[in-house]
């Protein structure tokens, strides 16, 4: 073979590789510039929000009003549960009816995170490669990353370059608001049904918003932290043991979910089962993810605990 061809043929993947990193690059720091509406000075944003209720959707309302990371405010309204953050710096103070936060609306926050991920690469995370696939109905560009454990991807709209989310999440009715563009229309799917979900029905900037509207409420607790603090991952996980008579004799199968707190040195605590399958399978539950241990939550490379919830499947055969 001709030495020329040959160093071509050899060169070829090096080359393709770097073209792969820089434009997984390019597309997540577009994604970011277009999606995130923190980087606005000042914004009001109102929702009807719904959550998944004993089967039927609960209807209430969320308010998010924006001065900048040191002056913000969210608000969650449902019929018996409300909740109100006010962010200041390097703190967030909060005052709500529970002392713990509902699964439905843990995912309701997250549904309502659009354009507030985690987009810096970690140390330990490489571009693998860029391809092109649908997203949700969606022709986007995924830039997939690796890292020590697992991979993850990022996607973004191929024509406006703002953030695609997979599923569970069902983004639509994509609209600007100043430099930025934002769906007005969110939902988190579960087997095929949203359990919560989001329409926007007003969304601007304004002139900043007067001080008075982020004084902290009477009774409100506060401690370390931020509107999205970078994402935590699991590092250590441990399997629940089935409990034999569980196995044997009910034949139990289902999902256990937890809420839990990580705390600022990743580890678990304040755990409790907020819906259960049995008391074994229950505590074998706990007893496996009050082992787990994550790399802290951090709001500006300091770490900050996180309100969590865990879900634990239990599946005869597997």
């Amino acid at each position: 073979m001709n030495r020329t061809v040959l160093v071509a043929l050899l060169l070829t993947p090096l080359l393709s590789a770097s073209d792969h990193r820089r434009e997984g690059q390019e597309i997540i720091e577009r994604a970011l510039s277009r999606s995130d509406i923190r980087e606005l000075s000042s914004i009001t944003m109102k929702a009807n929000v719904n959550i998944e209720n004993q089967g039927k959707l609960l209807a209430g309302q969320y308010v998010f009003l924006w001065n900048g990371p040191n002056q913000w405010r969210e608000e969650i309204s449902f019929p018996g549960f409300n909740e109100i953050r006010i962010g200041g710096p390097g703190t967030v103070a909060i005052k709500r009816n529970f002392d713990f936060e509902p699964q439905r609306v843990f995912q309701l926050r997250r549904v309502l995170g659009y354009g507030r991920g985690d987009l810096t690469l970690r140390p330990d995370e490489v571009i693998k490669q860029v391809r092109t696939r649908k997203v949700n109905g969606v022709e986007a560009r995924c830039v997939e990353i690796t890292r020590e454990i697992g991979k993850r991807e990022f996607c973004a709209d191929a024509s406006t370059g703002a953030e695609v989310r997979d599923r569970p999440f069902v983004d639509k009715d994509f609209a600007p608001v100043g430099a930025k563009i934002f769906p007005h229309f969110l939902s988190y799917v579960e087997d095929g049904k949203p359990v919560a979900e989001a329409e926007v029905t007003e969304l601007k900037t304004t002139e900043p918003l007067p001080p008075s509207t982020f004084d902290r409420p009477a009774g409100a607790v506060s401690r370390p932290g931020c509107l999205s603090p970078a994402t935590g991952r699991l590092i250590k996980r441990v399997e629940p043991i089935y409990p034999a008579i569980e196995e044997k004799i009910t034949h139990v199968q289902g999902t256990v979910t937890i809420y839990a707190v990580i705390g600022a040195d990743g580890s678990l605590h304040d755990t409790r089962i907020i819906s259960g399958l049995s008391p074994g399978l229950n505590k074998a539950s706990l007893d496996a993810v009050q082992q787990w241990t994550y790399e802290p939550f951090t709001c500006q490379d300091t770490p900050v605990e996180f309100e969590t919830v865990i879900q634990v499947n239990f599946s005869l055969g597997h």
